[in-house]
């Protein structure tokens, strides 16, 4: 049961897609210091009430949609016989595909994760009175403010993730298909040259 659902292989390919080109602290900065940083500020500026969650589960549903149609996008141009490019430039482009299918797959894990957020946000609501009175004698806020608190930075973190990780994949994505769009312009351009000596030579 555990082998099925492991996603080990995502989690850590899509790190590598990350790191590969950039120092290991670039990384830690843009993917991990930054979101965490934000993400606080967000929960100390606004937890996130029912209205809120509402707008980040149909965010969260449309994202997921979006993901699942961009790897099967992916996964069908991953044949390349019909492109006239060299050895070289299909390894390349096969590479970011790779790397590029990891990051969706791993943007899908994270939209569920934030799912899982929201939906114990939305449920775990603390009834005890005794509980919630001990919290407050030494803290002034209740036991239901930490647990939205900290399911609200989690929630916020998510978001950003899948954000960041969004810009990312559309980078790759627009240079995998306009290198694709260029060597077409060029059979075109070879195509017209040819049909206009064509033409020359009729006249």
């Amino acid at each position: 049961m555990y082998s099925k659902l492991n996603i080990k292989n995502i989690i850590i390919g899509h790190e590598t897609s990350l790191i590969n080109g950039k120092s290991n602290s670039h990384y830690k900065r843009e993917f991990i210091l930054i979101p965490i940083l934000v993400s606080v500020s967000l929960v100390l500026l606004k937890i996130p009430d029912s209205e809120v969650k509402n707008i980040f589960g149909i965010c969260l549903s449309i994202f997921i949609g979006l993901y699942l149609n961009i790897l099967v996008l992916l996964i069908s141009s991953i044949s390349s016989e019909n492109l006239k490019i060299t050895s070289k430039q299909k390894k390349i482009r096969l590479e970011l595909l790779k790397e590029t299918l990891y990051n969706v797959s791993f943007s899908v894990y994270i939209s569920v994760k934030a799912l899982i957020a929201l939906f114990l946000s939305t449920i775990l609501i603390v009834t005890s009175k005794s509980l919630n009175d001990l919290i407050c004698v030494f803290t002034n806020r209740d036991f239901n403010f930490f647990i939205q608190s900290v399911l609200g930075f989690f929630l916020y973190k998510y978001t950003i993730d899948i954000f960041l990780i969004l810009f990312m994949i559309l980078k790759r994505i627009n240079i995998i298909y306009t290198k694709e769009i260029d060597i077409e312009n060029l059979k075109l351009n070879e195509l017209i040259n040819n049909e206009d000596s064509d033409d020359d030579n009729d006249n």
